[in-house]
């Protein structure tokens, strides 16, 4: 995964999700830290356009609620052009065989344009599918969405999706077909291929958004009920006018897992961050915002269940109070070599006036055992236990994140091959239950 980093981190809505897309996509390459950018300085609160885009490979979701959130998914907010992130996952397994592929890929980025003006485009590709156990297949799907402002201020759009090897029941489906076709077998489900949407106005200067197949159920399968909708390659670019914020800006984010290996420098993303959940810049009023997946399965790596994050802050003229919160069900790693009944990790930050921040971190985790040996539920942070020829894993590993990112990370669980280790677990790298905070301050 690749981030080319924009000038500046604006302390207005635009630096703070990009300061917190910075955190979040450097953890596949680094420890949970946004301090490898400290350099970069922050820069006033401004009114610039703000290009957002965001997608993934698949997406379910159950009577409005997201089941499984975004595969392999990527997001950039950043005020300039050029700029861009990717990410890439293989052998994708959702919900039991809901949704089984051999990679997704997602990218955004921004281009500026001749004559002045940037273009935001969204992209996802999602290969080797398989949904419903065969019901629907795909050699290949590919979606882009744009959005675009020109030099005078003028804003447009544009969406689509090539599909290679489509097959939907026994019908086959063309590369190139119609926007928002339908597709119906009768009681079982409702397919709508090259989905494009968007608006002007609203919420967004211009949004832009383009889906390779919304499929929705008419009758129970695979255990999703009737009315569930599943989106293959989902993607969404959209130019916003940033709001200033009256106060200190919250910084946050908090995932469930992230599996990678590590082959010399490179790191192969096997499982993006999970149920990802990002703290808004201007804070959350005090409410839990939540993000959620049923389950993670990448067999013989790792098995969770009950995926639940959430992001709280206050943000105020006089105080900014955020907590971070993870949390997971039933965790099972390599087989069985690490097992856990329930974690949870928390990270706090609060800034009162001009004082120093405060900072706090903790993981519980119950049930755990590593190598068959059982483990007590508090541990000092950083413990490290080795399983000999395999993995160190470290306890409640966290992170202090100094000026100018004051505030703090845990991950309840940082499981490491060791040297010499097996080939199957040769440069692994795994992350449960994570949590990050922090004031530009």
């Amino acid at each position: 995964m690749t981030l080319m980093l924009p000038r500046a981190l604006r302390r207005a809505a635009t630096g703070a999700v990009t300061a917190l897309l910075l955190a979040l996509l450097a953890v596949v390459e680094a420890p949970v830290s946004p301090a490898a950018h400290a350099a970069l300085p922050a820069a006033p609160a401004a009114t610039d356009p703000v290009y957002h885009a965001v997608s993934g490979g698949s997406r379910v979701y159950v009577a409005g609620v997201v089941r499984s959130d975004l595969t392999a998914a990527s997001s950039l907010r950043v005020e300039t052009a050029p700029r861009m992130t990717e990410n890439k996952t293989l052998n994708v397994n959702v919900l039991k065989g809901v949704v089984k592929a051999d990679t997704v890929t997602s990218r955004q980025r921004t281009t500026a344009l001749l004559g002045g003006g940037i273009q935001v485009s969204s992209e996802a590709r999602i290969a080797g599918v398989s949904l419903f156990n065969g019901l629907i297949t795909a050699r290949a799907i590919e979606t882009k969405a744009t959005a675009t402002i020109n030099s005078a201020g003028d804003v447009r759009r544009s969406g689509g999706t090539r599909l290679l090897g489509v097959k939907i029941g026994d019908q086959r489906i063309p590369l190139t077909v119609a926007k928002n076709t339908g597709i119906v077998i009768p009681g079982v489900l409702r397919v709508v291929l090259n989905e494009v949407r968007g608006q002007v106005g609203g919420d967004a200067l211009i949004k832009s958004q383009a889906t390779g197949l919304r499929i929705t159920l008419l009758e129970a399968r695979n255990g999703l009920s009737a009315g569930a909708s599943i989106e293959l390659t989902p993607t969404l670019a959209r130019i916003l006018l940033p709001v200033p914020i009256d106060g200190e800006p919250a910084f946050g984010y908090a995932y469930s897992t992230r599996v990678g290996v590590h082959v010399g420098d490179a790191v192969d993303v096997r499982s993006a961050p999970t149920a990802v959940v990002i703290c808004p810049a201007g804070g959350t009023n005090g409410v839990d915002i939540t993000n959620g997946t049923a389950r993670v399965l990448l067999p013989g790596v790792l098995k969770a269940n009950a995926l639940a994050n959430s992001a709280n802050a206050t943000v105020t003229s006089d105080e900014t109070d955020a907590t971070m919160t993870a949390k997971i069900g039933a965790v099972d790693l390599l087989n069985g070599l690490i097992t856990l009944d329930a974690v949870t990790s928390t990270a706090r930050v609060r800034q009162v006036g001009s004082n120093p921040p405060t900072k706090q971190a903790s993981s519980k985790i119950l049930g755990l055992s590593i190598g068959g040996d059982e483990i007590p539920v508090n541990v000092a942070p950083n413990t490290v236990v080795e399983v000999p020829g395999l993995v160190k894993v470290i306890i409640n590993e966290q992170t202090d994140l100094p000026f100018p990112y004051n505030g703090i990370a845990v991950r309840a669980l940082h499981v490491i091959a060791l040297p010499g280790a097996p080939e199957d677990i040769a440069g692994i790298d795994i992350e449960v239950a994570v949590a990050g905070v922090w004031v530009n301050r």
